[in-house]
């Protein structure tokens, strides 16, 4: 029987520590948000809705999914089906080396809302196997004469203020601390940034407080610690918004995070 709404996290030995996610869930809605680095996911089992620009799609199992870091998404399981699926979180230097070798423009393949391929057979995670992997959904994407529209889009406006938030996520912001430091009036800020980012200043926000507290928990850290250095006020906020995006709460996942293990 599958357990269901479960995450196990661990790093592995391979490429310098890459973390890898297992999670199986049933009837979860992730709202939008966005990854710190790349995602490399794969579906073992049932399948799933992804949506970019508020574009849905069905990936289903054997699918391949990249993900570029800061890329807005949001997914939602298939009605009354389980999904099972492993990520790999990914270094900007690997993307690079990958994207070296293939001859291809780095910031191009950055600027891509996600890549999609479906494998054959059983995906095997290895050093070699991610390198394989990469290097096909990439050169896919290179060979396809219409690639999907970019989800960033340009976004020069708001530069300083995604800078700001995340130099500043553990930090009390506010639509008043944004006017204040910005020059400008804040449900102007609040419409256009969630019109041209894909989620409000103080959802981005929160977003970039969960993506910087998992990296807390291969520490010897309490939750209580997690959640202050994170920028929550207190526990039970930072466990209805931990999950609410990552589908479990911080005390299970903790409870499934290993760390360096060989595989």
């Amino acid at each position: 029987m599958i357990e269901i709404n479960q995450v196990q996290t661990t790093k592995l030995s391979i490429l310098d520590g890459i973390e890898l996610k297992a999670a199986t869930f049933f009837e979860k809605d992730f709202p939008a948000h966005f990854h710190q680095s790349w995602s490399l996911a794969y579906i073992e089992y049932g399948s799933e809705y992804v949506a970019y620009n508020d574009t849905p799609f069905l990936v289903t199992k054997n699918a391949l999914q990249l993900i570029p870091p800061y890329s807005i998404h949001k997914n939602w399981g298939d009605k009354n089906m389980a999904w099972t699926y492993k990520a790999l979180y990914i270094s900007d230097d690997v993307i690079k080396h990958v994207s070296q070798k293939i001859n291809a423009d780095y910031a191009y393949l950055k600027s891509l809302p996600y890549f999609i391929s479906y494998a054959y057979s059983e995906v095997e995670i290895s050093e070699a196997s991610v390198f394989n992997i990469l290097e096909q959904l990439f050169l896919d994407a290179l060979d396809d004469h219409t690639p999907p529209d970019s989800s960033k889009g340009t976004n020069e406006p708001f530069e300083d203020v995604l800078s700001y938030l995340s130099l500043n996520y553990n930090q009390s912001i506010t639509l008043e601390t944004l006017q204040r430091e910005f020059k400008i009036n804040k449900y102007n800020l609040q419409k256009d940034f969630k019109r041209k980012i894909g989620l409000t200043p103080l959802a981005y926000q929160t977003v970039m407080r969960i993506e910087n507290s998992k990296k807390l928990f291969y520490t010897d850290m309490s939750l209580v610690e997690i959640a202050l250095e994170s920028g929550f006020h207190d526990q039970s906020h930072f466990t209805h918004s931990f999950k609410k995006y990552v589908g479990v709460t911080p005390g299970r996942y903790k409870k499934h995070t290993n760390i360096l293990q060989d595989w």
